[in-house]
């Protein structure tokens, strides 16, 4: 993209949000569409099999299943998060309150300028973004084996090849750095920023208390489901007239 004028300075950085923006819709899309896969009846020809290896009361199993979900709504969420930044940073940048008139652009690159102007909402965009998609990716990692598994090695040869596409992504991102130094940096500096801007409007804005409460009862409800489960899945069970 060059270096920065006066002149491009909005349209490049609009551009960098968009481009963000449209995949990250499409992704969303995705997950939303198939998020409750799993939680489905299983197919008449699997029952016999899945009664007999105990899928209703498989703890592997159902974490499996349920950790799909799991991430699937994490996927969306972070992919909704990015869309909405996206969309709030270009509508900020195409008002005429705004202006970087009044900051030295110097031999700024684009990138450059987006951290010096709008950290917050660059890292949340890329670091969402990847997460989002990491997590997607991991999801239908472990939807591969779900659905090969009467088949146990080819379901463990597909999920291993679509969790060689998320490491790869990971270890890319990680080479080509592009700024903070690699995908777990970036994700520590997005966390620091967002806590900060939470703590910063705590005694302003309710929703910022809303959204701190919001955030460790995800945490806390999902450690509590992961340690201890509370149900067996009776969709499984095969009736005695069957």
């Amino acid at each position: 993209m060059g270096v920065l004028t006066q002149g491009n300075t909005q349209m490049l950085a609009q551009a960098y949000f968009n481009n963000k923006r449209v995949p990250a819709a499409v992704l969303a899309a995705m997950c939303i569409q198939d998020m409750f896969a799993l939680q489905r009846p299983p197919a008449d020809c699997m029952k016999s099999w899945d009664a007999e290896h105990g899928m209703a009361k498989s703890r592997p199993w159902r974490t499996l299943r349920y950790a799909y979900l799991l991430l699937m709504v994490l996927a969306f969420s972070l992919e909704i998060s990015t869309i909405f930044v996206s969309t709030q940073v270009s509508t900020q940048l195409a008002t005429s309150t705004w202006s970087p008139s009044t900051r030295l652009l110097g031999n700024l690159s684009l990138v450059d300028f987006l951290v010096r102007d709008f950290e917050l909402e660059y890292t949340i965009v890329r670091g969402h973004f990847l997460t989002g998609l990491l997590s997607f990716t991991i999801a239908q990692a472990l939807r591969v084996r779900y659905a090969l598994r009467k088949y146990r090695s080819l379901g463990i040869s597909g999920m291993c090849c679509l969790l060689t596409a998320a490491s790869g992504m990971v270890c890319y991102q990680n080479f080509h750095t592009v700024s903070y130094g690699g995908f777990l940096q970036l994700m520590m500096r997005n966390a620091d920023l967002s806590l900060r801007f939470l703590c910063k409007n705590l005694h302003k804005r309710p929703m910022s208390v809303i959204t701190l409460v919001c955030l460790f009862m995800t945490i806390l409800f999902a450690l509590q489901g992961w340690f201890a489960p509370e149900f067996v899945d009776s969709r499984y069970a095969i009736s005695e007239e069957e």
